[in-house]
């Protein structure tokens, strides 16, 4: 009966073994580039972090819209004012029309 505890006990670490190297060969792997071997750090974001970077995503917003409206409409404007330039206009002979 002892023997065969023993044997049970010795499988179950071997395959316990196994399973820790496969995750620290899957953790190693998601470390390392696969084309330059360089190191990957992946840390979690923290939450000052992503308060920055809302206000930051949001004070780019704040600036790009408009500046894309006044663009548009400047863009629209000149476009108007080109193509009246190149509108014909016929010359009068006479004023007292």
């Amino acid at each position: 009966m002892k023997t065969t505890k023993t044997m049970i006990n010795a499988m179950a670490s071997r395959g316990r073994n196994k399973a820790t190297t496969r995750e620290n060969e899957a953790a190693y792997t998601n470390r390392v580039c696969p084309h330059c071997g360089a190191q990957i750090t992946s840390s979690r974001l923290s939450l000052r972090e992503v308060i920055l970077a809302a206000i930051c995503g949001g004070l780019l917003l704040l600036i790009f819209v408009p500046s894309g409206w006044m663009a548009e409409q400047w863009i629209e404007n000149q476009g108007h004012r080109i193509l009246d330039r190149m509108t014909w206009h016929e010359p009068l002979d006479s004023w007292s029309l």
